[in-house]
């Protein structure tokens, strides 16, 4: 916990001490690694056979990229995709984002902020929707690249089927099929890369 609070407070103080310039007009693109957590309940099943749930971290990592152009030395809009993995013990899931991007970039004397909105759809899954904003801040990298250090929230959307369990007797069931319902997973997000 220590290690952790003294790199935080290095990047606060190198965020605070260095600034980037904005970007120009004209083409602008990005490569990212990027990583979502979040808990998930799972149904299990004890040795009496009886059912609880228990909760379980998922870490999904993999990149994004997008590439659009500069309107000033604010906006930008483009369009890109990512890719996300989850390989924990019980999960092996994906994330593949195809987005529109809009981004504002901002500058505060020597500071540097921005944020940015991802709207399209996660390809995974049977096909949801994908929307990830983000808060974060830009370091200056030579004259015409940048490093972006942020964190947001991402809703991804995801088909499932739905069944019914009836009781037709003392000691059977019978599963019924109800259909595909849309859903959301929310995720904390981060992401790291250069914009060139």
């Amino acid at each position: 916990m220590k290690r952790i609070v003294i790199l935080l407070l290095a990047v606060i103080a190198l965020a605070c001490a260095s600034g980037a310039r904005q970007p120009k007009r004209g083409y602008r693109g990005f490569l990212e690694w990027s990583s979502s957590v979040r808990s998930d309940r799972f149904g299990v099943f004890n040795n009496e056979g009886n059912i609880g749930t228990v909760r379980r971290g998922s870490f999904y990592t993999g990149f994004s990229t997008s590439h659009g152009y500069q309107i000033n030395s604010k906006f930008f809009v483009g369009a890109g995709l990512g890719m996300e993995r989850c390989n924990n013990d019980n999960i092996d899931n994906w994330i593949v984002p195809v987005f529109v991007e809009g981004r504002l970039d901002l500058k505060y004397g020597r500071f540097t902020p921005f944020c940015d909105l991802r709207i399209g759809a996660n390809a995974a899954e049977g096909v949801g929707a994908y929307i990830s904003p983000t808060v974060g801040y830009r370091f200056n990298w030579g004259r015409k690249m940048g490093v972006n250090i942020g964190a947001g929230l991402t809703l991804a959307g995801y088909r499932a089927e739905h069944y019914m369990l009836d009781m037709t007797g003392p000691d059977s069931y019978t599963l019924h099929y109800i259909g595909t319902k849309h859903h959301f997973r929310p995720y904390f997000s981060f992401r790291l890369g250069i914009d060139f």
